[in-house]
């Protein structure tokens, strides 16, 4: 699980939800209420919903393009639950949360280094 997980308001302006994951080098962002996942970004939906469409990302906040209540995984989850979650559901990454609170980022490449082990 990597952690912290970076995350942004719903009211953040897309360019600088953009910007924050240029500066940490991340491809997602959470989008959170008192630390509670409320949506997420990614690079892809910035590409589909956004550059694909010819939008304007000045114009826009992460609200316009998120991904509205993101599918989370508790905390004490096992690997195989992760696994099989992220398999059904084409998924890459997963937050992992703790009494509905975002504690962690869960992503294929960390699946796969557990594995590998």
């Amino acid at each position: 699980m990597s952690k912290p997980v970076r995350t942004c308001e719903k009211s953040t302006q897309l360019a600088e939800a953009v910007k924050i994951m240029d500066e940490n080098n991340i491809g997602v962002l959470a989008v959170a209420v008192d630390n509670k996942p409320i949506g997420v970004v990614t690079e892809r939906d910035i590409l589909r919903r956004v550059v694909a469409k010819n939008l304007n990302i000045n114009n826009l906040t992460v609200e316009d393009i998120m991904t509205k209540n993101p599918v989370t995984i508790p905390h004490d989850s096992s690997i195989l639950e992760v696994t099989r979650l992220m398999s059904e559901n084409n998924f890459r990454r997963l937050f992992v949360v703790k009494n509905h609170k975002l504690v962690g980022l869960v992503t294929a490449k960390d699946v796969i280094e557990v594995l590998s082990a």
